[in-house]
């Protein structure tokens, strides 16, 4: 997960990183979601989702909390 300011320090962009295998695993920022040796590509795929989700949450918290305090200040 990379977290950056806009071009003019208007906002944030978030950049998730997934990645999906030919053997079937798949990755996110490079921590792998499914275990080898018999990657499961549902588990890895839902997974994958799941922590894509928990991100954008925790960046919509971010965002939330640089808006208040933008506006404080």
């Amino acid at each position: 997960m990379r977290v950056q300011p806009t071009k003019k320090d208007k906002g944030l962009t978030l950049t998730i990183t997934v990645t999906a295998y030919d053997n079937g695993m798949v990755e996110v920022d490079g921590i792998p979601i499914n275990a080898a040796p018999s990657y499961d590509q549902a588990d890895g795929w839902l997974g994958a989702a799941e922590v894509a989700v928990a991100t954008i949450g925790e960046f919509r918290r971010q965002a939330a909390k640089r808006k208040a305090t933008q506006q404080q200040g």
